[in-house]
């Protein structure tokens, strides 16, 4: 009679054996990661550009309808949802209903202000979200209270459009209505951007950059950044700004630094960098040029390039590469 087969035991590994193991998986994790990390990034950078895109092909539709460009405000107060992206909203599919609001009283009555000069989006509030207006790179869309966006557009260089006194209109954008003197009693009607007063080239032009929301300002001294439906330092900005109207230090304490603020690299912890251009991709950030283009550009774009780009009709010869 045959003796039954008996079955040697499988040999279970040695806690050497299994750490040689572990080790090896740790290694090529260590390996892959900046591998998908990059991948990542690449995703993102594409679906933020797509969203630029979108952004310059909604301006260019407006401009159809229109005969114009959008302002940047319709109303001379920094008003919510009186803003240039809450104007573009139904050229981007969101929704949009305007209402026309009187002229503010605080600086006189009427301030000879035409029909329309003081229009508001009351299709949506200001904690509405448009997946559209923020860059998967940036984070947060919403202080939940207000929905936050990340694409600003381009005033001129050194423009301080809060102050609606200022009428530097060397940008593609700016305020429709402006004082024409310093004690705020007289308005005009007239800023008006055609694709033809664009003679320095609509590729050599800039209309809107990058820069990453700021949802808690508070310990910089401030309060938040980027509102889409707020103006200067929220949805639009000059290149370079020259103004520090969101922080007032960094987190060491120390005064954010005054003078001009120029695209550069900038830190989500440091709300001072709230006052500039930059993005979260690595080297540089995402723009839209006036002829509907999306092109990347390098921090190491000279200063005086950046402010050339960010004129319309200034005169300057300017190569982007």
């Amino acid at each position: 009679m045959p003796r039954p087969c008996r079955r040697r035991p499988a040999r279970a590994f040695t806690l050497i054996e299994l750490l040689v193991v572990i080790a090896i998986i740790a290694v090529l994790v260590g390996l892959l990661l900046p591998a998908v990390q990059k991948v990542r990034e690449a995703a993102a950078r594409g679906t933020c550009q797509n969203n630029l895109k979108q952004l310059g092909v909604a301006l260019h539709n407006y401009h159809d309808t229109f005969g114009k460009f959008p302002p940047e405000n319709t109303h001379i107060n920094n008003s919510p949802r009186c803003n240039w992206l809450a104007l573009l909203f139904p050229y981007f599919e969101q929704p949009f209903r305007a209402t026309e609001l009187a002229p503010p009283t605080t600086y006189g009555p009427g301030l000879n202000a035409p029909s329309g000069s003081h229009v508001r989006n009351d299709a949506v509030g200001n904690d509405y979200v448009a997946k559209l207006l923020v860059c998967p790179s940036d984070g947060r869309k919403t202080t939940g209270t207000f929905g936050l966006g990340n694409y600003l557009a381009v005033n001129a260089p050194n423009t301080d459009q809060r102050d609606s006194h200022n009428r530097n209109v060397q940008g593609v954008f700016a305020y429709w209505g402006h004082f024409t003197d310093g004690t705020r009693t007289t308005a005009v009607w007239d800023f008006v951007v055609t694709l033809p007063s664009i003679t320095d080239g609509t590729s050599t032009t800039l209309m809107v950059g990058e820069r990453p929301s700021y949802p808690d300002l508070a310990a910089a001294g401030g309060s938040f950044s980027g509102f889409w439906g707020y103006n200067e330092l929220d949805s639009a900005m000059g290149l370079p700004n020259s103004r520090l109207w969101m922080a007032a230090r960094n987190p060491a304490g120390g005064p954010c630094p005054s003078g001009n603020q120029w695209f550069g690299p900038g830190d989500p912890a440091n709300g001072c960098d709230a006052h500039h251009y930059w993005s979260k991709h690595p080297g540089g950030g995402n723009w839209a040029f006036a002829d509907g283009s999306v092109r990347f550009l390098s921090y190491n774009t000279p200063t005086s390039t950046q402010a050339a780009l960010a004129t319309r009709a200034g005169g300057e010869v300017v190569r982007v590469d």
